[in-house]
């Protein structure tokens, strides 16, 4: 299965690897990996390295009968 990544994605779930295997904190990580503190953060506290859905997770309409 591939992976498709955010067109403007920063990062690849690789390198996101790299950044958890590095023990660096997030500070020294986003000067290494080039990306934002937040970024290199998220990416650090996650579990997975895949990015999440962004699609709505709860229907906030209420539907009627017909």
């Amino acid at each position: 299965m591939s992976t498709r990544i955010h067109p403007q994605a920063r990062t690849t779930p690789k390198i996101r690897q790299e950044i958890k295997a590095s023990g660096l904190t997030a500070h020294e990580a986003a000067k290494v990996f080039n990306i934002t503190k937040a970024t290199a953060a998220k990416w650090l506290k996650r579990d997975d390295v895949q990015d999440r859905s962004h699609r709505a997770h709860t229907l906030h309409t209420t539907l009627s009968a017909a």
